[in-house]
């Protein structure tokens, strides 16, 4: 099998991966540790985010190489929950455009940061800005948590939940499926629990698959009461199995797409 861990390379093995053609994606992943309800463990996201880029690694046939994974984010908003551990801002920016940047610096051109935790997406945004400015590689954001955000599988997500508006938002019915797909041992179902506590208004919605006309991200622990944002308990492994599936076929997909963009040479007008 193709080894699609990129720090499991030896250094000429990364040169030969630099010179392929078409040369791989190279994943840069970021998740969290906090809450995510009494069912399921601190380190969600990360597990997610681990199962599904391991999946796409092992499909995605030498086209992906995945880093290991940033555990930690932005995450002040959740500390009135025991264990959460939060990163600033200008850290967490600074941490994630470097680690770009690096992979940039070794001659990688298209390099995709991959959240899986809400609060770190314009950070994310932010760092791959940098590594184009500072390198001039093609660098993105992006996740393959529909929680984050759903565009990736967002008919599929829309089309098969049960829990009907509100149950997608965090520790959720998407969330809790994809933990009890992908490590079923984690996930204490007898605990999950449905708290629709995030408003909806006219501009603003903080469930999916409804846009909000601005963005604004609370305290959490001022409107959930155990972490969770959504219907935990209407949760099912086939759900999550198949959100899975259509997951790691979609993002092999997007892979191979964002690998074709063409690195044009810039143009100075002055």
């Amino acid at each position: 099998m193709t080894q699609w861990r990129y720090d499991r390379l030896t250094w000429p093995e990364m040169n030969k991966a630099i010179a392929r053609k078409p040369q791989p994606v190279v994943a840069l992943v970021i998740g969290a540790v906090e809450d995510h309800g009494l069912h399921l463990p601190l380190s969600t996201d990360n597990d997610i985010l681990e199962s599904v880029l391991a999946a796409c690694g092992r499909q995605a046939g030498g086209d992906l190489l995945v880093l290991p994974t940033i555990p930690f984010g932005l995450d002040e908003h959740h500390m009135d929950f025991p264990g959460v551990i939060a990163i600033d801002i200008e850290t967490t920016l600074a941490y994630l455009s470097q680690a770009a940047i690096s992979v940039a610096r070794h001659g990688f051109t298209h390099i995709l940061i991959v959240n899986g935790h809400g609060s770190n997406q314009s950070v994310c945004d932010l760092a791959a800005r940098k590594c184009v400015l500072a390198t001039g590689a093609i660098c993105a954001a992006t996740t393959v948590n529909a929680a984050v955000d759903p565009a990736l599988v967002a008919d599929v997500l829309a089309a098969e939940r049960k829990g009907g508006a509100g149950s997608v938002g965090h520790a959720c019915e998407y969330e809790t499926a994809m933990m009890l797909h992908a490590q079923p041992s984690l996930v204490q179902m007898d605990k999950a629990e449905r708290d629709i506590g995030q408003l909806k208004l006219k501009y603003f919605n903080w469930d999916h698959p409804e846009p909000s006309a601005y963005a604004w991200q609370d305290w959490w622990s001022r409107f959930s009461r155990n972490g969770v944002c959504g219907d935990a308990a209407a949760a099912t492994p086939e759900f999550g199995r198949r959100m899975f599936e259509v997951t790691v076929q979609r993002f092999v997909e997007l892979v191979r797409e964002f690998q074709a963009i063409a690195v044009k040479p810039r143009v100075d007008h002055h």
